[in-house]
């Protein structure tokens, strides 16, 4: 399998989306001005299309979010969403009130007429309202690292740093001291001898022209590349974990949409001084072979699709990873990722380790059918599990979003946040619902992001939702502006709050 060829396509298959005009339009509301209902104070959730674009049809999906630890009113939402004015710049999902309404700010680099942007994920420093991203921009697929001093006001974010062959930037960014801190995992296809699975990372990205520096953390050997997902998280003391799959053997077409990845690993690497180790992310050995990076699982075995099929809700897989650290206790990492079992398409597995990633537990939970996992953990030690599930087949399949919590990773407690068709609205580009979603601990609170059907109906969410955008509860119908004229449904992104 040429490595660097499958992946690019399987970011390539985003292309052909298309850029649908935006219209104008309001929800009809009575609470907070937006039309819906909250059926329990603990639980908020809000299609986060504005109102001035209620007859959009996009495919908004992909979605990240990040909020400010300086001014947690301020929080930052991306998706594969067009600008409005067909310019440029690609928008970011902005909230002055703490995700209780929504706005666009295009100020993503991007060209004309595109689909906004290709990945992006975003992450607040909390030195101010600095905002640092990675983006594959729409225009040339090249790997970017952005940052804005204030991401609420029209000036484009700066260009830091731009390569080409790379996949799937994941931004985690802090503060220590003076310093900030950013690291943005990715898969790197310019890396020698296959060992693709990389962190960028800068420690000291406060200053006028900051740099990143690429740290290989995969120390073994692959089938020519590593997973695209590599995942970073970090602690208050300097402690910062990251994981990844490791990919060993693999059989079938990746554009026939027969690639299966037979045997993979999932591996954890660890740095105890912020990313300056040296090296950097080597704290983490494991004693099976004495190599850097902790396997917390081998032999693993999943599909790798360019596309998604019926059997899968319209949705590819490529396998799904997440890790979180507990923000009292830098020894307590938790990590999930997904396999092929019998009978399931992806199966999640959600472990803990409670001595820095040196040993791990068994299954703290283990979902059939899911995907788009995400991991997050408040200051009160609350686990927070965010991931998506498909229930029931053909003409009544439903995609299910889950907010799983627990305070010791045995007792779970389960909020559904959405249940929604699979089958509608048909798809325009893959991923249909993302390659992920994402989960933040917001001191005790969650905040998350998960893209879904728009259809409004409050049968869809049961524990509540609003929407910015017009919408009739009543006739289930999506308005534009002149609150006549019905819109088609399509994938949008959802804000989520749930408290303690």
């Amino acid at each position: 399998m040429a490595a660097k060829t499958s992946r690019r396509k399987h970011g390539a298959a985003r292309q052909p989306r298309r850029a649908a005009s935006r219209a104008n339009g309001h929800a009809n509301g009575a609470t907070n001005g937006l039309n819906g209902k909250q059926t329990s104070g603990l639980v908020f959730v809000i299609n986060m299309i504005p109102r001035s674009l209620s007859g959009e049809t996009s495919q908004d999906s992909e979605p990240h979010l990040t909020v400010n630890p300086s001014n947690r009113k301020q929080i930052v939402g991306t998706a594969f969403t067009p600008d409005p004015a067909g310019g440029p710049r690609a928008p970011i999902y902005i909230s002055p009130n703490a995700g209780l309404t929504w706005k666009l700010n295009s100020i993503v680099p991007s060209v004309p007429g595109s689909i906004g942007t290709a990945d992006i994920t975003t992450g607040f420093s909390g030195k101010s309202s600095r905002l640092y991203a990675g983006i594959l921009n729409a225009g040339n697929i090249h790997l970017q690292f952005l940052r804005t001093l204030d991401p609420f006001t029209p000036t484009p974010m700066t260009v830091l740093s731009d390569r080409a062959n790379a996949d799937q930037p994941f931004t985690h960014a802090t503060k220590k001291g003076a310093k900030e801190f950013v690291y943005i995992g990715d898969n790197d296809f310019n890396a020698p001898g296959g060992k693709t699975e990389t962190l960028d990372e800068s420690l000291n990205a406060g200053v006028p022209a900051p740099a990143f520096s690429s740290v290989r953390v995969e120390k073994r050997s692959t089938l020519g590349q590593d997973g695209p997902q590599t995942r970073p998280a970090s602690h208050p003391d300097g402690t910062v974990y990251a994981a990844f799959y490791r990919w060993r053997s693999a059989s079938g077409s990746f554009p026939a949409n027969t690639l299966v990845i037979t045997s993979a690993d999932v591996v954890v690497v660890r740095d105890d001084s912020s990313g300056g180790g040296s090296p950097p992310f080597s704290a983490l050995v494991d004693p099976g072979d004495l190599v850097v990076g902790r396997r917390v699982v081998t032999g693993v075995s999943f599909p790798f699709m360019i596309q998604g099929t019926a059997a899968t809700g319209q949705q590819r897989l490529g396998g799904s990873i997440a890790v979180a650290v507990d923000p009292r206790d830098s020894s307590t990492v938790y990590v999930v990722w997904g396999d092929r079992q019998a009978g399931s398409v992806l199966t999640l597995h959600l472990r803990v380790s409670k001595d820095r990633g040196l040993t791990w537990s068994a299954d703290c939970l283990t979902i059939p059918n899911a995907t788009n996992a995400a991991l997050a953990v408040t200051k009160s030690r609350q686990i927070g599990f965010l991931y998506q599930q498909i229930k029931g087949t053909g003409a009544s399949q439903r995609w299910e979003t889950h907010l799983r919590r627990s305070k010791d990773a045995v007792n779970w407690s389960d909020l559904v946040l959405s249940n929604t068709p699979s089958t509608a609205p048909v798809k325009t580009f893959d991923p249909y619902l993302g390659d992920y979603d994402h989960l933040v601990a917001d001191g005790k609170d969650f905040c998350g992001i998960f893209a879904a059907n728009n259809t409004p109906d409050f049968s869809h969410f049961p524990n509540g939702v609003f929407y910015q955008r017009n919408a009739n509860f009543i006739t289930h119908q999506l308005l534009k502006l002149d609150g006549t004229t019905v819109v088609a449904p399509s994938i949008d992104p959802y804000f989520f709050r749930v408290k303690e």
